[in-house]
């Protein structure tokens, strides 16, 4: 406990640190008037009460859905953005299948192509393993959009849990109290990290992982899925035909 009260001293002088570097950059440097837009799942949902004390004076807007998936955040994203807003939460893909992660990749493809040069904040993801896949890829997503677009903010959630389980309550995958409390702060530092205009790393910590035997697919989601399981299945085809040739052949 010693250690944890410690991480959260440390986290709370460095967010003061940011909030006066963000008082103090000139607006123009970003698009939009500083606002902030938070969009998510029951990760969010627990998260956002205890945002609001670490971005204080700061117009956030969080429109949060429990069980929601990218494409379902995707839809809060759009319900909600507005151009006053500089920075864009996207806390998605803990409900995506982790077999097919080019679905989050391609969702937030989608946010980038909207906000423009705004910032966005994408933390990483701890969630379930769904027949024998962990979200390594879904987190390796997050590091390659990181990489591309400069100036994303990354807040290491599924890091943070690898560290420290107990930030999770009994079923492993959401916060406790304390644990959603250490998730604002996270994500409050990449909110002022875009403001500030600095630059977080993203980070490949491998995540403890939850069993499960089977996500239950949602509209759009087994759709894309059903599409990316079939293009899969011509790319196999394709490859046993340049191999060996037409059957019967």
């Amino acid at each position: 406990m010693a250690s944890r009260r410690g991480t959260l001293r440390t986290v709370a002088a460095a967010l003061a640190a940011l909030a006066a570097l963000a008082l103090a950059a000139p607006a123009a440097r970003a698009d939009g008037e500083g606002g902030v837009l938070v969009v998510g799942d029951s990760l969010e949902e627990l998260t956002s009460p205890y945002l609001e004390r670490y971005l204080r004076g700061i117009p956030l807007t969080v429109n949060a859905v429990g069980g929601s998936n990218s494409y379902q955040i995707l839809d809060l994203f759009e319900e909600s953005y507005d151009p006053s807003q500089s920075v864009i939460v996207f806390d998605a893909g803990t409900n995506d299948n982790p077999n097919y992660p080019q679905i989050l990749a391609e969702n937030v493809r989608k946010v980038a192509a909207v906000v423009g040069n705004r910032c966005i904040v994408l933390p990483t993801i701890h969630g379930f393993t769904v027949e024998g896949t962990g979200n390594q890829g879904k987190n390796r997503v997050v590091s390659r959009f990181a990489a591309e677009r400069p100036g994303t903010q990354v807040p290491d959630w599924a890091g943070a849990v690898h560290r420290d389980p107990g930030l999770l309550g009994p079923d492993h995958l959401h916060p406790t109290p304390a644990g959603s409390d250490y998730r604002a702060q996270l994500i409050a530092q990449g909110v002022l990290g875009c403001l500030s205009y600095t630059e977080t790393a993203a980070s490949r910590a491998a995540e403890p992982e939850v069993e499960v035997t089977r996500m239950k697919p949602v509209s759009r989601l087994v759709r894309r899925e059903a599409e990316l399981r079939k293009q899969a299945l011509r790319r196999a085809a394709a490859a046993v035909f340049r191999q060996y040739g037409a059957p019967g052949a």
